[in-house]
């Protein structure tokens, strides 16, 4: 359970830091409504790493094993990306952090500094989707054969 979900996690990790800087390439960090595909790249890692362990565990998935495994994933993922995010910022400058004001997501204007960044609007975001998209996706990996109840 536990390596399957670190070396999704990792592969989720890679993705979403490719997606970040493909959009940083195309000049697109400012839009923040494509921060949605983070969450979309996020549910397939999620998903592939409970089929990889549907495979390996030959389609018996016990529901809270399979469930941990979508959290390791989505944690992994998740912390790896924060912190390559937490780089950049460093790296970047004050320019990346104003674009990510605290004041769009808490509600009031506070000093904004890379940290809270990282951890209001990346780590609970990521943690809280990666547990939603998990407890969704074990609705249907618990099936035995991916069927609604009654079809065959």
């Amino acid at each position: 359970m536990e390596k399957i979900g670190l070396k999704y996690g990792l592969l989720t990790a890679a993705a979403l830091i490719a997606y970040f800087l493909l959009m940083a390439l195309l000049g697109l960090t400012h839009i923040v409504e494509l921060r949605f595909l983070n969450g979309i790249i996020l549910a397939v890692g999620v998903v592939l790493a409970l089929r990889g362990y549907k495979v390996k565990e030959e389609g018996n998935v016990k529901y809270f094993k399979g469930l941990g495994t979508g959290i390791i994933t989505s944690i992994v993922a998740t912390v790896i990306f924060a912190t390559f995010m937490l780089i950049y910022l460093k790296i970047a400058g004050e320019a990346f952090v104003e674009l990510l004001t605290a004041e769009q997501y808490l509600g009031q204007r506070i000093e904004v500094t890379p940290g809270i960044v990282i951890f209001t609007v990346l780590m609970l975001e990521g943690l809280i989707s990666g547990v939603m998209i998990s407890f969704i996706a074990m609705q249907f990996f618990k099936r035995p054969q991916h069927q609604m109840n009654g079809s065959r």
